[in-house]
């Protein structure tokens, strides 16, 4: 038995014990980040690497002497354990004890104590059990790898024991937009990392326990790799546009300018190696690859091999699922019966009836583009466009996804041109426009003669004075007499006695006959004979007023003649009032009307009761210029 703790204690000493060093031969040393580990642990901490060692420590401000004893249980005799001392960066001390593999017992409590040798006094105990105390080595040859999917890391690590199946792992990673995230498991559950934020660098961390004990390891240092990411992230588009030959393109300058290579493999549900794409060395951002229709193709894009190189992964796709027309091409426009119908000549593929397009067309400059889908294979279709205006066209195609899908061509060639203006639609509109005129008036021409018809209108008195008198006016002034140029401007003055009584008036020797005597008087005195060969004047046949004549008015009517002077007799005989109408003329004959008052004077305004002697007017006989019948 002797010989065999002398053994042991050799093993310790050369350090076949992962973990437990020796200082100088002295003793056993401690790794930092161990001690670091089990900082909160009670003292005695203690700890097993393997099945058969054991070690306990404690840690003090001074290098004193202690006593350090244990018991096993149902053992009759307490041990002694020789400490060893290490000085930490702390400037505080350690001392251990390693025990010996003879007393070494899972499933069996070791109760603990330590004493200050100098006094005896007891600073620690504690009742341990060496299964609770495994502490293993953390992993090694720690990292990440791609899964040939988007978002997902692969992680893979290695232990220092022989216990792999009886282990727990516990794994924590993050990224700038990941939250920390922890996950404990075995191995084969928690290695593949999901869930990841594509594009951003991943930081990685593992540690491990036994199943049975309670202590972890130390967590291993950080790995980190970049998030792998979608093909859609660099718009890497693959495609065919004859079912054989697959076309893949990418932007080069999203990430800054790196130099990006394309890898394919085919059937990847298997595990295939990827196949590097050569491309032309003339085109960038491009590269093309055979391809078959009845095997499915994934492609992957990178810019190195380093873990913070990027990747880009697509989805695994079919051939005939991914195929992408060439543009339509000889795009036409037509008017056909008010409509605007296009004509193009549909994409070189073997599959024309499985196509679809879309027609994008603008009716006029200010107004929005608008789409239509044709579902049918016709390459022909016509739309409804105003008249008038400049349009502007264009055609794509697409499978229609009945046994081929894919995506739709670039745009065809865009067309332009000018709809002419529909003069039957303008006279059609204008039509309805005329004869709603045409009723309203009809409607107001038939309502207006209704209004009149109920409501005639009221007569002007004013303009109805005013014709009669100019009707008067005229009927004097019809007769057309020439006249011999007067060289005596002396007007002749002529008197003329109107009766006012009409029986008086007609009889022989009565006023108004002795009134034409009078003017058969006046037209022999004239002032001069017709020259001869002279040339006859005819007498003005415009009227002026002569503000010379006075008219002496009637008293019963002064409300027509305001102006008038004073009245008076002229001396005849009470029973008949005369009234004396000087008048100026010029003219070789005159014809003077009977000049009564009922006749110039307006006697109808005068009341009718008005007695006959109330007309004492006297009008002076002065020749002047105008018109005698104007001033009356």
């Amino acid at each position: 038995m002797d010989l065999l703790i002398v053994l042991i204690s050799v093993w310790i000493q050369v350090g076949c014990v992962p973990g437990i060093h020796h200082e100088d031969g002295a003793g056993a040393y401690l790794p930092a980040k161990d001690v670091l580990l089990l900082k909160d642990e009670e003292d005695p901490k203690c700890f097993s690497r393997t099945q058969h060692d054991f070690t306990c420590f404690f840690e003090t401000k001074d290098d004193g002497i202690y006593n350090f004893s244990y018991k096993i249980e149902d053992e009759p005799e307490e041990k002694s354990c020789s400490l060893s001392v290490q000085r930490t960066e702390e400037e505080t001390f350690l001392h251990i004890c390693t025990f010996p593999s003879d007393d070494v017992f899972l499933y069996i409590l070791i109760h603990l104590k330590v004493a200050e040798s100098s006094t005896n006094t007891t600073l620690f105990t504690r009742s341990v059990s060496v299964e609770d105390q495994f502490l293993l080595d953390a992993p090694v040859d720690v990292s990440l790898h791609n899964t040939d999917q988007a978002g997902e890391l692969q992680a893979t690590w290695s232990i220092q024991t022989k216990w792999e199946t009886q282990v727990v792992y516990m794994i924590r990673y993050s990224s700038r937009r990941l939250v920390e995230r922890t996950k404990k498991g075995e191995k084969k559950d928690i290695s593949r990392l999901v869930s990841l934020v594509p594009g951003e660098l991943l930081h990685f961390q593992i540690r491990v326990k036994h199943h049975l004990s309670k202590k972890w390891s130390h967590w291993t240092d950080p790995v980190r790799a970049m998030v792998p990411q979608s093909a859609d992230d660099i718009s890497l588009l693959c495609y065919t546009s004859d079912l054989r030959s697959v076309t893949c393109e990418w932007n080069e300058n999203t990430y800054g300018r790196f130099t990006y290579k394309l890898f394919y493999k085919t059937s990847p549900s298997r595990a295939t190696d990827w196949t590097e794409c050569v491309s032309d060395g003339n085109l960038t951002g491009l590269c093309r690859f055979h391809g078959d229709e009845s095997r499915e193709v994934q492609v992957k894009l990178s810019n190195g091999s380093t873990p913070f190189s990027r990747t880009f992964y697509s989805q695994p796709f079919s051939v005939n699922s991914s195929i992408k027309p060439s543009p339509p091409g000889h795009l036409t426009g037509k008017l056909q019966r008010g409509r605007l119908c296009l004509t193009w000549d549909a994409p070189p593929l073997p599959l024309l009836a499985h196509l679809q397009y879309q027609v994008s067309y603008q009716p006029r400059q200010d107004a929005d583009w608008a789409t239509v889908f044709l579902t049918g294979p016709e390459a022909a279709t016509c739309l409804e466009v105003p008249t008038g205006c400049r349009y502007r066209a264009q055609v794509r195609a697409k499978p229609n996804g009945a046994g081929y899908s894919g995506h739709w061509s670039d745009w065809s060639q865009e067309i332009t041109g000018d709809i002419p203006t529909d003069t039957n639609a303008f006279l059609i509109l204008c039509i309805p426009v005329l004869l709603l005129i045409v009723t309203i008036v009809f409607i107001s021409m038939y309502f207006s003669k209704l209004k009149r018809y109920f409501w005639p209108p009221v007569p002007n008195l004013d303009k109805v004075l005013q014709g009669f008198l100019t009707e008067i006016n005229r009927k004097t002034l019809d007769p057309i007499f020439t006249a011999k140029q007067f060289y005596d401007e002396t007007p002749a003055s002529v008197v003329v006695v109107v009766v006012k009584s009409e029986d008086e008036a007609s009889g022989p020797g009565s006023p108004l006959v002795e009134s034409d005597r009078l003017l058969s008087a006046a037209q022999g005195s004239s002032g001069g004979e017709q020259v001869d060969g002279s040339p006859e004047e005819v007498s003005p046949d415009y009227v002026t007023l002569s503000t010379d004549n006075v008219a002496r008015c009637p008293k019963g009517n002064e409300y027509v003649y305001e102006q008038a002077g004073e009245c008076g007799g002229l001396g005849l005989t009470d029973r008949v009032n005369q009234t004396t109408c000087h008048c100026s003329y010029t003219g070789k004959s005159f014809s003077v009307p009977s000049c009564t008052s009922s006749d110039h004077l307006n006697r109808s305004y005068l009341p009718l009761a008005e007695s006959v002697d109330k007309l004492h007017c006297q009008v002076a006989a002065t020749r002047g210029p105008g018109n005698l019948y104007v001033n009356f």
